[in-house]
């Protein structure tokens, strides 16, 4: 999109300013305006090659990071450390959890910069609700310079032309904006050249020097203008600002600035207001014809009234206005916006990631940890059902000691909202299957026990295919067996009779304990 920003090719879409149907803000002219807002907003689509890029490169540090243990895989179990925290994040992302991820964002992307795209081209341009000043006083000024073309030698003619030009001129005078005064410094465009356009050089030679404003209308104008704003009293009336003598000295004198266009079918004679660089009146760059300043940066206002296409191309007066600051301003809002939509962009890819990643991926992701863990190891299935079961005691010991101690402000805040104390949630289906992968490994590490552990890590290896081989070749194994026996437990059983399995079971249970502890 950069490219578009080239002088010949942004000068080739807003077309050519001379033309009359472009001066007049036809359907063309609106057009091209409307792609220069449009082109600003097409570059937030680099946004999505930023976006890939910055994943892919968050993928490769991810590579390099090495994984941590997985819950199973401990050396030991420390059962009476009461602090148990959950099973590790799995840092590997899972190839779902990348997929829906990426699909998010970008369409989250492109939603966003479809809806400023139409935002730009789908609605009316303000600009085209009411002509402006600059519209209606060419179009004075024009009709006066009309009616001294019909009588060059009728003095009040002239003078009234000239006034009406002066008054043009210093209404949207270029120096108020440096200076501070009150009405062209209000607003970012203001006048830097006038002239006439024509199609030939000697009827534009022949037109500027009757356009041309005399010395001493110049000078009276400038002096009345001092004398009104120099009163505390009459200042208030006008407002319209002064103009250095040097470029008074330019206006009281033959218009001979030649600016022909580049194209040279276009000529153009007049006078520029900011010829010259003038540092203590803000003029940092001279502009003596209207091609020093980019397409962008200018606008030109000519005549729309009491003129046919066949008379404005043979010769008019025009116009042109430096849009700099109003410009430069709307440069700097673009930038604000493209760092807006960047946050924006960015909070809403999170938000409609966050409940996909809490309620699907997370527990998809836990679930294929554990599948994961009792692939490598199936006999480390009991012990992740028993961090399991404690977290989950742990879990409900909180939850009731938070409800005993909750305070006032807590149960007037439940009468307020409706909420139940006794309504239990219900479980998501991807916590009740993440906790029946636990039950079917711990049952399996049971069913068939170490002997049996390499039958099942053998299948569970084998992900290519669904078939079943449980006839997987033995290995020796060495063992020593150990044998404890209840002394007394005749008598054991006459006294607690149908609790002496509960007797037993916690004989075994500590005898195990310890055995399991120290490795056997």
């Amino acid at each position: 999109t950069l490219i578009l920003d080239l002088t010949i090719i942004n000068d080739l879409m807003l077309g050519d300013e001379e033309e009359v149907k472009n001066v007049r803000g036809t359907d063309t002219a609106k057009i091209g305006a409307r792609m220069t807002r449009i082109i600003r907003v097409m570059r937030l689509v680099r946004i999505l090659k930023l976006y890939k890029a910055i994943y892919e490169a968050n993928q490769a540090k991810k590579k390099k990071v090495v994984r941590p243990l997985n819950p199973g895989d401990d050396e030991d179990d420390d059962w009476d450390d009461l602090d148990v925290q959950g099973p590790s994040q799995v840092n590997r992302e899972s190839q779902v959890g990348k997929k829906l991820s990426e699909l998010t964002t970008r369409r989250v992307i492109c939603l966003v910069l479809t809806m400023m795209l139409l935002h730009k081209v789908v609605r009316i341009d303000t600009s085209q609700q009411f002509p402006t000043s600059a519209h209606y006083g060419a179009d004075v000024v024009n009709e006066e310079f009309l009616r001294l073309q019909d009588d060059p030698n009728n003095e009040t003619a002239r003078l009234i032309y000239e006034r009406s030009l002066l008054q043009y001129i210093y209404y949207h005078n270029w120096y108020t904006g440096s200076t501070g005064d009150t009405i062209s410094s209000q607003y970012d465009s203001r006048l830097f050249w006038v002239g006439i356009v024509s199609s030939t050089q000697a009827q534009a030679e022949g037109k500027a020097a009757n356009a041309s404003l005399r010395s001493a209308t110049v000078t009276s104008w400038a002096q009345n203008i001092n004398s009104i704003e120099s009163s505390s009293d009459t200042a208030w009336i006008l407002g319209l600002g002064r103009l250095p003598e040097s470029i008074q000295t330019d206006l009281g004198e033959t218009w001979d600035a030649q600016c022909d266009t580049k194209s040279q079918n276009t000529r153009r004679i007049g006078v520029s207001l900011i010829p010259q660089v003038l540092s203590t009146w803000g003029v940092g760059y001279a502009v003596p014809c209207p091609e020093n300043l980019r397409r962008v940066e200018r606008k030109k206002y000519a005549p729309s009234l009491l003129f046919d296409e066949e008379r404005y191309n043979a010769w008019h007066i025009a116009f042109y206005f430096d849009t700099r600051p109003f410009v430069y301003w709307e440069s700097v809002y673009s930038l604000l916006i493209t760092v807006y939509v960047c946050i924006s962009l960015c909070a809403a890819s999170l938000m409609f990631s966050n409940d996909a990643n809490r309620l699907v991926l997370t527990p998809v992701e836990n679930m294929i940890a554990k599948v994961e863990t009792i692939r490598d190891n199936p006999l480390s299935a009991m012990k992740v059902a028993d961090e399991e079961f404690k977290m989950e005691e742990m879990s409900r010991a909180k939850t009731r000691k938070l409800e005993a101690n909750a305070s006032m402000s807590k149960a007037v805040k439940d009468i307020l909202l409706c909420n139940s104390k006794h309504s239990t949630p219900e479980l998501m289906e991807t916590v009740i299957l993440e906790k029946t992968i636990i039950k079917l490994g711990s049952l399996l590490a049971l069913g068939f026990g170490q002997a049996g552990a390499q039958i099942i890590e053998h299948n569970m290896h084998g992900v290519d295919s669904a078939c079943v081989d449980a006839m997987i070749e033995g290995k020796r194994v060495e063992c020593i067996i150990g044998a404890a026996r209840i002394r007394d437990f005749s008598t054991a059983t006459e006294v607690l009779q149908a609790k002496v399995m509960t007797f037993v079971n916690q004989i075994a249970e500590i005898v195990h304990g310890v055995v399991d502890e120290f490795h056997g």
